[in-house]
């Protein structure tokens, strides 16, 4: 967890939510208090609300943090947080600040964040962290909003509002009626390979759903109905599931990307799960 180059007013104008410009250089920091460090990352319900951590350590003298600004050529200007909070020796804190939008043409490895702290006794002073980013999360993040533009601009893969079923109890069945409709016009193409299983559910007929779809732009759109049950019958998986009706679609794009597209099952299509879930489990 490095300090980098104090930037005195640039990273105030970063601090305000001005600065546009890549992260700076690493280097020594003589401006902000010595013991200050930070890493990115992001927990497992983090990721479907689009949210970032800023972990927070001082090992130095207490200081205060009055303001704080993430930048990055791979990100959107916008990322600042000027709520105040205190870190005395040995504390940590999470910040969580929404992401902004992706900018593909950016590298990811290249992020600064702009700090201003005020020390015990009140001595204001203004730099920038290089963090951690020991599990990769940048680069996770613009690899998965990157496949997901290239991917819209081909089709969009649209879950139902709500799940079809017959029966009741254990015999009950369900299905997640999903169509990938492409755009009216251009050049792209998209290749959906299959449905990973989630926490939650699975294939009826196994565990993943096979698919192996390809449409392009200008395509008539492409209906595939989704047999789903319980992966298990545990009420405790119920009741503490976070992602499980979050279907993981594994795709490509013509234009070189590939990966894991998460779609989020909506409000209904979600109680509905849980309700089917129930109901043929027993639960």
């Amino acid at each position: 967890m490095a300090v980098g180059l104090a930037v005195g007013a640039l990273a105030a104008a970063a601090i305000t939510g001005c600065a546009t410009g890549p992260a700076p250089d690493a280097g020594p920091d003589a401006g902000l208090p010595e013991g200050l460090s930070v890493m990115v990352q992001q927990g497992r319900l983090d990721v479907p609300q689009g949210r970032l951590v800023l972990h927070f350590e001082n090992t130095g003298a207490p200081v205060t943090v009055s303001a704080v600004a993430v930048r990055s050529p791979a990100l959107e200007p916008g990322m600042h947080r000027d709520e105040p909070f205190a870190l005395d020796r040995g504390d940590a804190i999470d910040i969580r600040l929404d992401l902004t939008g992706s900018v593909c043409d950016g590298d990811p490895a290249a992020i600064g964040v702009d700090v201003r702290a005020t020390t015990a006794d009140g001595d204001e002073r203004e730099g920038t962290l290089e963090p951690d980013d020991p599990f990769g999360t940048m680069a996770r993040i613009a690899d998965a909003d990157c496949l997901a533009e290239s991917a819209a601009a081909v089709a969009a893969i649209e879950l139902p509002e709500r799940l079809r079923t017959t029966g009741a109890g254990a015999e009950q069945r369900a299905w997640i009626d999903v169509r990938v409709a492409p755009v009216a016009s251009g050049d792209g193409a998209l290749a959906i390979d299959g449905v990973a299983a989630t926490t939650l559910i699975g294939n009826e007929d196994g565990q993943d759903w096979p698919l192996g779809i390809e449409v392009a732009a200008g395509d008539e759109p492409v209906d595939v109905s989704l047999a789903v049950r319980p992966a298990r019958c545990d009420a405790h998986a119920l009741a503490d599931d976070k992602r499980g009706t979050i279907l993981p679609f594994t795709v490509a794009t013509d234009d070189g990307r590939e990966g894991r597209l998460e779609i989020a099952s909506g409000a209904a299509l979600k109680a509905d799960l849980y309700a089917y879930y129930a109901e043929r489990c027993g639960l």
